[in-house]
């Protein structure tokens, strides 16, 4: 079906091939990850893309990303790279049980400053390296395509005088969906520590209200921090990042509306969701290799564990691992893969035989073995899609971020269940509910009906994708889809001074009723007694 989509586009479909730049900050895997294929997407359908990668660290694994060879690769290393490659990749150990570093309140202040701060030497350099700009600006770019992490791409395509189209690599960023004229997702999301609709009560609807105002506060920190460093660096007024991130047609996110949460919208954001996905080869996996076959003959069952790369699995708090061992002792007849990026001898002879750790696994291949009864993950944004494009049930465990809302996005389709980290150390529970995941076959169907949807979904993630780019280079500054209520203030958006007005009304009208009412009944009791 893709290949035939595909051939359609190609056939019939206006491609006027375009220069597009992609500017790819490289400070995190998995958003190079997404950026990259996005590149391919857009090379593959006849355009010519050139990626702009600037350093904020020094990642490793970025070789191989970038399939399509008529891609060409800029890399810019500022002059601190040699601080950065001495420096260590950070790995977050403190999310693992850390109650105040995700706290709303304290995250809001704590990390738009540190994140800023990441990103500031490499961004100064970009605004001020004019030499750079003039063999960028040589290369005649159509348009610029960014990631709205934060505002300095935006910044720097404003220098090059390039139209700059925002995307993100998550499901949604709200501080920039709401540009984009997307109403409040207040209530149409289920948010950490709240019931979703309709089983929501007050507390659940003021922890909404109370996370999202601190979550977009602390993004609009980051935003103007960066704005006022560029303004600083160049010594003169600039426009500010809401203008220039809203000057786009269109807003693209990582979101498939077969898999997110049900949240109205306008046609100015796209979800090109699936788009990392290839469907072709995800049916057609090839043989595991030998290792892995031989485990999964042990037993009947075989549950994978992986908490990704950025949160490592041997940085995990001992009662955490306590509780892991508890259910691996209470389940024998299961086999455990277990991704654990250290070599550790000692903390081998505390596990079962029923488990064996590896530094590293073929994940795609195992988790289309349908062998593998259940994916205990961390619902990383490119795990779920995995998970989901796979049809396999899984235990999400969410560590920070945009985890959360991954899991209970997941869940709400009924073949994973969402479970609190904080809830590893209890090895009874964590036994239980595996075991209910492996006996209960509604979890393997509801995952197999969501990969049903996936696969026969009425519109392709990567032909979205390149229809609604093409249509934003050829009308850039086209915003009538953006609704003008938007324009207006919160009281204005909704209607709360007409709402407050009947409010009030009603309660004068019910009162002189109330007052009309009292007279006459005092009147006519007078009335009776003088008669009586």
């Amino acid at each position: 079906m893709h290949c035939l989509l595909t051939f359609v586009f190609f056939l019939f479909g206006t491609v006027h091939a375009k220069n597009i730049l992609i500017i790819n900050p490289i400070f995190g895997y998995s958003h190079a990850k997404f950026i990259s294929k996005m590149a391919d997407v857009i090379a593959d359908h006849g355009h010519n893309v050139t990626l702009f990668q600037p350093f904020h660290a020094d990642l490793k694994n970025l070789d191989g990303l970038v399939k399509n060879k008529n891609i060409e690769i800029i890399n810019y290393y500022p002059d601190h790279f040699e601080e950065l490659k001495n420096a260590d990749i950070q790995t977050f150990p403190v999310f693992w049980d850390s109650h105040l570093v995700n706290n709303p309140v304290l995250s809001s202040f704590m990390m738009p400053r540190m994140l800023a701060n990441e990103f500031e030497k490499t961004d100064k350099q970009l605004y001020l390296d004019t030499n750079l700009h003039a063999d960028l600006k040589s290369r005649k770019f159509d348009v610029a395509i960014a990631e709205t992490f934060g505002a300095a791409s935006f910044f720097f395509a404003h220098l090059l005088e390039l139209p700059c189209i925002p995307m993100f690599s998550a499901v949604r960023f709200e501080v920039i969906n709401e540009l984009f004229g997307q109403p409040l997702a207040l209530g149409y999301i289920t948010r950490d520590g709240s019931k979703g609709a309709p089983d929501a009560g007050f507390l659940d609807r003021l922890n909404d209200v109370y996370r999202k105002y601190f979550e977009v506060s602390g993004f609009e920190r980051i935003f103007q921090y960066q704005n006022e460093l560029f303004q600083k660096t160049m010594g003169r007024p600039v426009p500010s990042w809401k203008d220039l991130i809203s000057q786009s047609p269109v807003f693209i996110t990582n979101s498939n509306p077969y898999l997110d949460f049900a949240v109205p919208t306008t046609a100015t954001v796209v979800h090109v969701g699936g788009i990392t996905m290839d469907l072709n080869k995800m049916k057609n996996v090839g043989p595991l290799p030998e290792e892995y076959e031989k485990i999964l003959q042990e037993r009947d069952s075989t549950v994978l564990i992986s908490f990704g790369s950025v949160i490592r699995s041997f940085q995990m708090p001992d009662n955490f691992k306590a509780g892991l061992i508890k259910m691996f002792e209470s389940l024998p007849d299961v086999t455990f893969i277990w991704k654990y990026e250290k070599d550790d001898a000692e903390f081998q002879k505390r596990l079962p035989k029923n488990v064996h750790l590896k530094k590293w696994v073929p994940q795609p291949a195992l988790l289309a073995d349908k062998r593998l009864k259940v994916f205990v993950t961390h619902g990383g944004l490119g795990s779920t899609m995995e998970i989901a494009y796979t049809g396999k049930p899984a235990l999400m465990v969410p560590i920070f971020g945009d985890q959360p809302q991954n899991a209970l996005m997941l869940a709400r389709h009924g073949g994973a269940v969402s479970y609190d980290k904080f809830d590893l150390p209890d090895g009874g529970k964590l036994t239980r509910t595996i075991k209910e995941m492996i006996v209960n076959p509604k979890y393997q169907e509801k995952a197999q009906e969501l990969l049903e949807v996936l696969f026969n979904q009425p519109i392709d993630p990567k032909l979205n994708l390149m229809k609604h780019l093409e249509f934003a280079i050829q009308f850039p500054n086209l915003r009538s889809q953006v609704p003008e209520i938007n324009q207006v203030g919160l009281i204005a958006h909704y209607y709360l001074d007409v709402v407050l007005f009947l409010a009030l009304s009603s309660t004068l009208a019910f009162y002189l009723l109330f007052k009309i009412l009292i007279r006459i009944s005092v009147k006519l009791f007078v009335k009776k007694t003088k008669t009586d």
